[in-house]
């Protein structure tokens, strides 16, 4: 390898960490691009707000002695909720003084956020003032049955969303491995529906051989939009921003119609052309970095980059381990070792209802069979390393290393700087 390096700061949680490669083996650095970002924040909320697409405007909306709901997704996402809600509340206000506002996190499937950190996630304000409550998939005393999709996908939602007179929903549109885009209907599915409901969509994904990665037109998706269709979503507001977090536009409206406007902003800000396919690549989950089950979000993108055969090292602190969730744990622990297109047929004998975990384990097994998975994470512990069956990199170098010593000197190498948002997109 040549003795002339390239230095690169790579994210990592709340820091960087330092990446070395040699410069003739640097094939390409795959970053967010550099895009305008709204000097006046207040003024671009008022302006979607009052310009929506496919809705009248939210102030139409707002009456007297309503109940209004505001659900909000939850701290795996980088949406920045401390910046819009205070904003949307003041613009409520405005038009009904006395309105009657709660706020519900749509966990999905995850864990439900503490005190503190909903009030590091809306500001602390925020926080005192309104009532915040977790949607739990599982507690079934919560959730309202809304009878079937044309699919057959079992509608069950948080009874919140049935018991207010105006629901809202703020969510940010980044890229995302299963739904082709987050934000729109997905602050719904999975963010506020039974497992039930969310094990059925997922199903539809698992069966699929392609990634969707960046498409909109895909089951999961298409799914997802006719369950919002059933629920009584009255507003949607999509929030674009910047991998610093900054705020590059709002579109707000139709919970599907103003989503796929903003996707078209939102695809200025996360796609990155590609142009060759990589030996390595070197991947930092940033900003999903909770823990794996958000990190290997990173790997759906260097999978799109990676040659067969070669090596991917994700990069990725994951303070939460793979995932707080057992279920998810003990699906991946009963299916570990088998062939991608085997997974879903075993699940189903075994009778496993978790459809995220049989999903997950999926794509797992599929990018195993695609390429050599290192993972360097102080956080993954040996066990869940073990479920995973990735190879543990003790530092980035080390894993540098190995690759290197797997595809050679002349190895091609694509850095990916922030795998959690980012979409690898091939010309025509």
């Amino acid at each position: 390898m040549s003795d002339a390096q390239v230095g690169l700061d790579l994210p990592y949680g709340a820091g960087t960490l330092p990446l070395s490669i040699p410069r003739s083996n640097l094939l390409t650095v795959m970053r967010p691009p550099d895009v305008a970002t709204v000097a006046d924040p207040a003024s671009e909320v008022e302006r979607a707000l009052s310009s929506p697409v496919g809705t009248a405007p939210l102030g139409a909306l707002l009456h007297t002695n309503q109940r209004i709901l505001i659900i909000i997704d939850d701290k795996t996402r980088a949406t920045p909720q401390s910046v819009i809600l205070p904003l949307l509340v003041r613009h409520i206000r405005a038009k009904v003084p006395d309105a009657d506002i709660t706020f519900l996190i749509a966990n999905g499937t995850h864990v439900p956020m503490s005190p503190e950190e909903i009030a590091e996630r809306v500001g602390g304000d925020l926080a005192r003032q309104y009532r915040f409550v977790n949607h739990d998939c599982t507690k079934v005393e919560d959730l309202v049955d809304l009878g079937t999709t044309p699919n057959g996908t079992p509608i069950q939602i948080n009874r919140l969303a049935t018991e207010a007179d105006l629901v809202l929903a703020v969510g940010g549109v980044v890229p995302h491995p299963l739904a082709g885009w987050g934000g729109g209907a997905k602050i719904i599915q999975p963010g506020i529906c039974s497992r039930e409901t969310t094990a059925a969509t997922h199903d539809l994904e698992t069966i699929s051989a392609v990634s969707h990665f960046g498409r909109l037109s895909n089951p999961m998706r298409l799914e997802i939009e006719e369950i919002v269709k059933k629920v009584p979503l009255h507003f949607m507001v999509n929030v674009i921003f910047d991998s610093g977090g900054q705020l590059v536009g709002v579109v707000a409206g139709d919970p599907i119609a103003s989503h796929h406007a903003a996707v078209d902003l939102a695809r200025s800000v996360w796609e990155v052309p590609v142009t060759a396919l990589a030996d390595i690549v070197v991947v930092s989950s940033h900003p999903a970095d909770w823990d794996f089950w958000q990190a290997m979000k990173g790997l759906y993108a260097a999978e799109l980059v990676v040659k067969r055969g070669g090596d991917i090292l994700i990069v990725t602190p994951c303070p939460e381990s793979y995932t707080l969730s057992q279920e998810h744990v003990e699906t991946q622990a009963r299916l570990r070792g088998m062939p991608a297109k085997q997974v879903l047929k075993e699940a189903r004998c075994m009778g496993i209802t978790d459809g995220a975990g049989v999903n997950v384990t999926t794509f797992m097994a599929r990018i195993k069979e695609l390429a050599f998975v290192q993972v360097f994470s102080p956080g993954i512990t040996d066990y869940d390393m073990g479920i995973l069956g990735f190879e543990r990199a003790t530092s980035v170098e080390d894993g540098l290393r190995r690759a290197f010593e797997r595809q050679g000197d002349k190895a091609r190498v694509t850095v990916i700087t922030h795998g959690g948002d980012i979409l690898p997109v091939w010309p025509g």
